[in-house]
Order: C-alpha cells, then sequence, then structure tokens
C-alpha cells in the first residue's frame, strides 16, 4: 500500500502510512521503490517531507535516494551533493552526515575536494580519533 500511495503521487497518505516507520525502514523502503521501479516519486516524498520539516534526516534521505537509487539520472549526484551538505550543515555535531560527505570525494566528478575531505576528515576526528572512514581519507590523500 505504501509503495502505491507514493507511485500515485498520493504523498499525504504515504505519509499516513510511514507515520509507524521509524526512519531507517522509510529510507530503505524510498530506496527499494526508486531503484526497482527507476521511478523518482520516492524522491518527491521525500521532498514533500522536507517542505513538511527540514531536519538533517529529510536532507540526508534525499540525499541517499539520488547518490544510491537514481544516481543514472544527470544532475542526480550534484543535487544529492547539495543535500548532504545541508544535513551535514543542520547537524554539525553529527559525524555521520560528514561520513556521508566524504563519498562525494571519490565520485569522478570529486565534487568534494581533496581539501575538503581532508578538512572534513579532520573535524570527525576531533569527535572521534578511531573513526576508519576519517583516517581512510586522510591516509589516502595526503600520500
Amino acid at each position: 500500500m505504501f509503495k502505491d500511495a507514493i507511485l500515485s503521487g498520493d504523498f499525504n497518505r504515504a505519509r499516513e502510512l510511514s507515520s509507524n516507520m521509524d526512519g531507517e525502514s522509510l529510507l530503505e523502503a524510498l530506496f527499494l521503490i526508486a531503484y526497482e521501479e527507476e521511478s523518482i516519486a520516492p524522491y518527491g516524498f521525500a521532498n514533500f517531507q522536507l517542505l513538511e520539516e527540514e531536519t538533517s534526516e529529510n536532507h540526508y534521505m534525499i540525499s541517499f535516494i539520488l547518490s544510491m537509487a537514481l544516481n543514472y539520472l544527470e544532475g542526480a549526484y550534484q543535487t544529492s551533493f547539495h543535500h548532504a551538505k545541508k544535513a551535514a550543515e543542520l547537524s554539525p555535531n553529527d559525524n555521520s552526515y560528514k561520513e556521508c560527505l566524504l563519498y562525494f570525494n571519490t565520485l569522478p566528478e570529486r565534487l568534494l575536494s581533496n581539501e575538503e575531505a581532508i578538512e572534513i576528515a579532520n573535524s570527525i576526528l576531533k569527535n572521534d580519533p578511531i573513526n576508519i572512514k576519517a583516517l581512510s581519507v586522510i591516509n589516502e590523500l595526503r600520500n
């Protein structure tokens, strides 16, 4: 039923149906619909959610759907990067959003420069000195 509501554009109904889902379950459901159906409707629903409440979680949801399920669309990575930056900006003490930003340094488009990646990795390490992703970025980009 949730999938049908998303694919038919009935986002109010989809929101009702998703009210019992935790954030991870909602993200997984939207990802699967976007990926399996090759539909941007889950992206539309995530934007609908964002318009209701601008949160790091909603920006991350959009970023994830675009970069992981709809990345074949022109401009998907660039739009995803924008939302990843907003998620990190809204929750500056949450390292998971900073880690997400590091992904954009690995793309052929290099949306995140090496210098920015090192800066973000160092910021992560201030709060979490043994963070594997951050240490990996520092080791890879400083050599």
